[in-house]
């Protein structure tokens, strides 16, 4: 089965997406209290850190898409980078009354998330028509070998692609009247930071659905790369701020357990009896 590369201005959009993810998300990570310069408005310390933690799912997904440089493997993580900038800016124009457009920040969240989404939406519907034919991939992805899930797996993915829809989809509607749903104490995040976490949530949701549907293990490689980082970040921001862990509901610690099972699902994709020879 032939494949193609990717066009030369893609891969530069997500290495430079890459590289600005990892300095924006290591540094909100392990110092929440620099979001005050670097996100449009504030965030408590524990939201801060995820922010980070999910900002670094975007480092695999985008630099090792452009590395690779294959079409089949670089399909579902365009879709993940998507689903978050498209939503990002969405949650944005909903409460567009919050932002300060004296701010420089504020333009780059909604210039740069406009114009990388729309970056990211092109090559996504004209990937498959561009870059060179190609028939070799580099050895880590394991070549034509296919996707070995069996049934029980792949309805646990499934499973739990569903139940994070379901969670981005209430944060979304619901904004504050989700905070049932969040990890802190009700009243402590606004309607604006509840709905942002919506997008990394619908990214997710979408990447564990795609991976559920590929036939080929290079198909789920990098997805399987951003599940593993977002596991381990997120499960670092959980632990660094355990203080501040007080969800209202028990269905707030399942979404506090997100993390962890995140990483085990991304450990999963990456186990040898994955991909059938």
């Amino acid at each position: 089965m032939s494949d193609r590369t990717l066009p030369a201005w893609l891969r530069l959009v997500l290495l430079v997406t890459g590289l600005m993810q990892f300095s924006f998300g290591l540094t909100v990570l392990l110092n929440p209290g620099a979001i005050d310069g670097l996100w449009p408005w504030p965030l408590s310390p524990i939201s801060a850190r995820l922010l980070g933690a999910s900002s670094l799912v975007s480092v695999p997904l985008s630099i090792l898409t452009a590395v690779v440089n294959r079409w089949s493997a670089a399909r579902i993580p365009l879709v993940m980078l998507l689903a978050y900038r498209v939503l990002q800016v969405a949650v944005g124009v909903v409460h567009i009354g919050r932002f300060d457009f004296t701010r420089p920040i504020t333009w780059n969240y909604f210039g740069g998330g406009l114009l990388l989404g729309l970056l990211l939406a092109y090559g996504l519907a004209r990937g498959s028509a561009m870059g060179k034919p190609v028939d070799s991939w580099p050895g880590w992805l394991r070549g034509q070998a296919s996707l070995r899930l069996g049934l029980l797996a792949r309805a646990a993915i499934l499973g739990f692609a569903g139940i994070y829809a379901l969670i981005g989809l209430t944060l979304l509607i619901l904004g504050q009247g989700g905070a049932w749903l969040w990890i802190e104490p009700a009243g402590a995040a606004t309607s604006l930071t509840l709905r942002l976490f919506a997008s990394p949530t619908f990214g997710l949701s979408l990447g564990l659905l795609l991976v559920t549907r590929a036939w080929l293990w290079r198909e789920v490689a990098i997805p399987a790369a951003g599940l593993s980082t977002i596991g381990l970040t997120g499960s670092l921001a959980i632990l660094l701020e355990l203080g501040g862990l007080a969800p209202a509901t028990a269905l707030g610690y399942f979404v506090a357990l997100t993390p962890p099972i995140l990483l085990m699902i991304g450990l999963f994709l990456f186990t040898p009896g994955r991909a059938a020879r």
